[in-house]
Order: C-alpha cells, then sequence, then structure tokens
C-alpha cells in the first residue's frame, strides 16, 4: 500500500475552476500544497488527453515579477525593512532601461508601497543595489534549482522556472523554514528518505520573516487585490515579456497555490 497525499476534494476542486475558467484556448497549471511541501492538488493543463504534458511540473517559463520574492528577501537580508524609503523613477543599468508596467513612477517611497505595486525599476535598483549574487543565493536558499543569469535582469523574472518550485519557494516562506521540498507520498517505509526531506531546513529569522509576510500582504491589496479573502492572505502577482505567461503565487492557512495561466 502506498498513500499519497493527495486531498480528493482539492484536486476536484482545482480541476472544476480550471475546467470552467474563461481561458479562450490559453493553457493553465496549478500547484497546492501544504506549507511542508505535501502536494495536494495538481492539474497540468486543460486536458490530459489533448495534452499528457506536465506544465506543473515540467515547463519552464519565466516567472515574471513573482520572481520579486527573492530580491526583496536579498534585501531585507541586507538590512531593510518594509519601511524603508526606496526610489520609484526610471533607472538605466548598463545600457537597460526598465519600466513600470503602468508607466507611472512615485519617487520616493517606502519598500513596501514598491512590492504593492510591484514596481519594476524599484525591483532593478534593489538587484543593483544587494548584489546579483545576493539575489541569487536568495533564489537557492528557497530551493529554486533551476538556471539564473547572473545579471540585473533576473530582478524581473527573466531566468524560467517550473510552478512547483516557484510554489514550493512560497512555502518556504509561509513556514519560515526552508527549502521546502514538494513531495507527493506519505507513510513511505523508508524512514531516511522522509528524514532527508528536512536535512538542512533552516529556519527564518523572525523580523525577516515578519517582513516578508508584511510585503506579501500588502501585495493581495495591490496588484493582488483579485485574490483577496475574508481571511490572511499573502501572495504575488506575476506577468512575463509580452504577457505570455501569468502567475499567481500565494497562502492563505495551511494551503500554499501556485496558478499559471
Amino acid at each position: 500500500t502506498v498513500k499519497t497525499t493527495l486531498d480528493r476534494g482539492l484536486q476536484s476542486t482545482a480541476e472544476r475552476v480550471v475546467r470552467q475558467a474563461s481561458l479562450r484556448g490559453l493553457q493553465a497549471a496549478v500547484v497546492a500544497m501544504r506549507p511542508d511541501g505535501e502536494v495536494v492538488a495538481m492539474v497540468g493543463g486543460r486536458d490530459y488527453k489533448k495534452s499528457p504534458f506536465n506544465r506543473a511540473t515540467q515547463a519552464m517559463r519565466q516567472p515574471g515579477s513573482t520572481f520579486k520574492l527573492f530580491v526583496y528577501l536579498a534585501a531585507l537580508r541586507a538590512g531593510m525593512s518594509p519601511d524603508t524609503i526606496v526610489d520609484d523613477s526610471p533607472v538605466e543599468i548598463a545600457g537597460w532601461k526598465p519600466k513600470n508596467d503602468d508607466g507611472r513612477y512615485l519617487g520616493d517611497i517606502t519598500l513596501r508601497r514598491a512590492f504593492q505595486r510591484s514596481s519594476n525599476v524599484v525591483a532593478a535598483r534593489l538587484t543593483q543595489e544587494v548584489g546579483v549574487r545576493n539575489v541569487i543565493r536568495a533564489a537557492r536558499d528557497l530551493g529554486i534549482t533551476t538556471p539564473i543569469a547572473n545579471e540585473a535582469t533576473i530582478g524581473l523574472g527573466t531566468s524560467e522556472v517550473s510552478l512547483l518550485e516557484l510554489t514550493a519557494a512560497f512555502a518556504g516562506v509561509s513556514e519560515g523554514r526552508y527549502p521546502v521540498q514538494p513531495h507527493g507520498l506519505r507513510n513511505v517505509a523508508d524512514k531516511s528518505w522522509y528524514q532527508a526531506l528536512t536535512d538542512g531546513q533552516r529556519t527564518m529569522p523572525r523580523r525577516i520573516h515578519d517582513d516578508m509576510l508584511t510585503l506579501l500582504a500588502a501585495s493581495v491589496r495591490g496588484t493582488g487585490r483579485a485574490a483577496a479573502l475574508s481571511v490572511d492572505a499573502y501572495g504575488k502577482t506575476g506577468t512575463s515579456q509580452s504577457g505570455r505567461d501569468a502567475w499567481f503565487i500565494g497562502f492563505a492557512g495551511d494551503l500554499v497555490v501556485g496558478v499559471w495561466v
């Protein structure tokens, strides 16, 4: 007997949501897991018979602004806080001129406000200030294993990731322990395999954990307001270049969910 972590009710809900969504021919994928990485629901595409490719685990896509999670984690590690004042004005970095999606620039604003409105120029400035290597280190610490370019543009999510890994990274923030290893089996006879899931995990310092939650809560009141719930919710939106990929990764209670369209 092999027991999985799948929750039939949540799986049915995820399948129904994808099936009923007004996608107009577009593809979608969903992953839901507990903060410890137990995968409770997964949808890899709209129709398995037409396309068995699992977009939750196999597809590598640009995460867009969801990658700012790692930029801001690196900034908090460098001593900043949600109240730190940052510069939301146009910037040029080695010939690269990032632009805010809404075309608006607010000048001096708090880190919280910058994350809430998903400012691209602030993310670029922060990546330059704290260093690309430290942003990459933050992503690696939270479990991202895919290649990440050693350049400032990564702050806007130009390096590809999988939905499963990105959702697990957010689970690490939810749990305050990282990296979280997503898994789908339970009651495995070989207990050393289970031990390997938590070996090497680190606890996020309380101040940084609280500040990350503050930023993610602000985002749900900003670009992610369509995901606001009647309970405390946290998350981040993301859109890749030319709107090819749209993401929301977030958590509430004991559920962490990643959605890609």
